[in-house]
């Protein structure tokens, strides 16, 4: 049955995640923008989206030990939160059981589904590749470079903006 609740997740994530994208597309269009130009602004927002919600899921839901933040730069600033880096010897195993499976249906969700609905890298290798038939090699060239800098440098800062909100709510407790 948790299987099944997981493939909900994912799917309805991903569903929503290409609506999301392809009304991105539509309004890049009505703005007359490049289409590569579009698919890079939604790359760019999806991969800043999906460094947050590392970030967010592991710091609520990951209380078994064993963070995929434990090899992030990072991992200094979230060593106190019990669970993240270490197992959280004091929740019982039916709590420990039951925040894992609220971790596999939201990371299915947002991180598989969602980001996988929304970031469009298959879109981005045909436009480049159709950029490289129709001899803009320059713009290829632009387009590829930007796409994995800025991309990149997205995910980073959502993963900064999830430590620091994670910060902020740790230290209004």
């Amino acid at each position: 049955m948790r299987s099944v609740q997981i493939i909900i997740a994912v799917a309805l994530g991903g569903g929503i995640g290409a609506l999301i994208r392809h009304g991105g597309e539509k309004v890049g269009h009505m703005a007359e923008m490049p289409a590569w130009a579009a698919v890079l602004i939604i790359n760019v927002i999806g991969s800043g989206l999906i460094g947050f919600l590392l970030v967010w899921l592991d710091v609520r839901l990951r209380r078994s030990g064993g963070s995929r933040l434990e090899q992030h730069p990072m991992k200094q600033h979230l060593s106190a939160r019990p669970g993240l880096l270490q197992p959280d010897l004091t929740l019982p195993p039916t709590e420990l059981a039951r925040f894992h499976h609220r971790l596999q249906l939201e990371s299915g969700f947002y991180m598989t589904g969602l980001m996988g609905g929304l970031t469009t890298v298959s879109s981005w290798s045909l436009d480049t590749v159709n950029l490289l038939v129709h001899g803009e090699l320059t713009t290829a060239i632009i387009n590829m470079s930007m796409s994995l800098l800025i991309t990149v440098a997205a995910v980073l800062i959502g993963l900064e903006i999830g430590r620091r909100c994670w910060i902020q709510t740790t230290s209004r407790q």
